[in-house]
């Protein structure tokens, strides 16, 4: 015979399960279908990833070059303007950890592929590398299908929304509420990208040389040799796969290039130096400190516009062309 104390608690057990998880499934279900739908719309939104991960899929038999770096280098260089096929997979915040982790990803897509442009702009060296909780690392999957997450993925990993509400919430009003998304080109660069600290100050010098700027003046030794040590890992794993190397290291303005820390840059100078001495073939463009850029080329202190964006990227081109 059942145990009346025993069925009573079991069934005051189910009704205390009942009465917490109806809320909470209600409660999730909107959270769930609002997520959907965000998801959803922000993948349909045309941004510099994608355009990206659309060269990448159907051009990849034709790509002969592959740049790669941080905000400098996306903003520098302008597919457009060379005369060789080129993919530039580099993005806002990127280090040389991420960029080696796209290159791994894309050499073997890319049977075509003939050089490689790698960013070495002053102090890169002694700035930490990207952390594991890099919020690109969905975008890559996403749009490269390149696994940066040191780990075998799951579903949620590709989820774009979540790994940077902010970001994706504004992308959202610009597309649908101030249709104001940037001017792309099928490589992912941003024509119209001019607005900017110099743009605000009226493009005057002598504003621009007084206004406040903030620039890293951090030195670290220890960081200085990890990255090194792993910048040419990066070299030699090129190497062994027969493919030309450039390092590049775009302009900057006045008011930026006077306030570097002297140290740091002798010491990416003597980095470079050694470099070029062990890597025979080895290809340097450092423009930081070129007088042909004028400061309508600018946006800010060290990111060119598409105006200035269109010079560098013809001076490496001209390097690219160059045996």
């Amino acid at each position: 015979m059942p145990d009346p104390k025993k069925s009573s608690s079991i069934s005051s057990f189910k009704e205390i399960l009942k009465r917490f998880v109806r809320p909470v499934v209600l409660f999730f279900i909107p959270v769930v279908i609002i997520a959907t739908v965000l998801e959803l719309m922000v993948a349909k939104i045309p941004s510099t990833y994608s355009l990206v991960g659309e060269q990448l899929e159907q051009e990849a038999e034709n790509i002969e070059v592959a740049v790669f770096g941080s905000s400098q280098i996306k903003n520098s260089i302008n597919p457009e303007f060379l005369t060789k096929n080129t993919l530039n997979i580099s993005s806002s915040a990127q280090h040389h950890n991420t960029d080696y982790k796209l290159l791994q990803g894309v050499v073997d897509r890319l049977p075509n592929l003939k050089t490689v442009v790698f960013e070495l702009s002053y102090g890169h060296l002694e700035v930490p590398h990207n952390s594991k909780y890099y919020w690109k690392r969905p975008v890559f999957l996403k749009y490269y299908g390149i696994n940066t997450f040191d780990r075998a993925t799951t579903p949620a990993d590709s989820l774009l929304y979540m790994s940077h509400p902010g970001f994706f919430t504004t992308q959202l009003f610009d597309q649908y509420l101030r249709d104001s998304l940037p001017a792309f080109n099928r490589f992912g660069f941003d024509t119209g990208n001019y607005k900017g600290r110099f743009k605000r100050l009226g493009f005057d010098v002598d504003s621009i040389m007084r206004d406040p700027l903030n620039i890293s003046r951090r030195e670290s030794l220890k960081i200085l040799e990890y990255n090194t040590s792993y910048f040419k890992e990066m070299l030699d794993f090129c190497y062994d796969r027969g493919l030309s190397v450039v390092i590049i290291s775009p302009p900057t303005f006045a008011n930026y290039s006077e306030k570097r820390d002297l140290n740091t840059l002798q010491r990416r100078d003597s980095v470079l130096a050694e470099l070029k001495v062990n890597y025979p073939g080895l290809r340097v463009l450092i423009a930081e400190t070129d007088k042909r850029y004028l400061v309508t080329d600018f946006r800010n202190g060290n990111h060119l516009n598409p105006d200035g964006a269109e010079k560098f990227t013809k001076q490496l081109d001209s390097l690219l062309n160059t045996n």
